[in-house]
């Protein structure tokens, strides 16, 4: 009998092109820390049509950043995020397998920034 480990499972077919392999590996959300000396807590929600999609507590370090691959499904989306103690800021990003089309959310003086698209 032979079994197959979990990874073994994973591969992608020859015939996969690299857009096909770009779709797969969609990066949906990047959060930066632009601050080269302190470490902020980054509270985060995600929203469509008024369902939570994904909420999330980061903690980064300092030019620390992080992203998740295939979070979301393309389309609008309202996100809430908060640094530290402040009070959180929203805004409406569109989301898609574009790279122009990520939701980012950079910490920079201490402040929370969410924009759209990776530049």
């Amino acid at each position: 009998m032979v079994r197959l480990s979990p990874s073994g499972l994973l591969r992608t077919s020859a015939t996969t092109d690299a857009t096909t392999r770009w779709r797969l590996e969609s990066e949906d959300l990047h959060v930066r820390n632009h601050d080269p000396e302190t470490a902020h807590d980054v509270r985060l929600t995600i929203r469509r049509d008024g369902e939570r999609c994904h909420r999330a507590e980061y903690r980064l370090l300092p030019d620390q950043s992080g992203s998740s691959v295939n979070l979301l499904q393309p389309g609008e989306y309202a996100v809430t995020a908060a640094v530290d103690d402040a009070e959180p800021e929203t805004a409406t990003v569109r989301v898609s397998d574009d790279p122009d089309r990520t939701i980012v959310v950079e910490i920079i003086n201490g402040s929370v920034r969410i924009s759209e698209g990776i530049h």
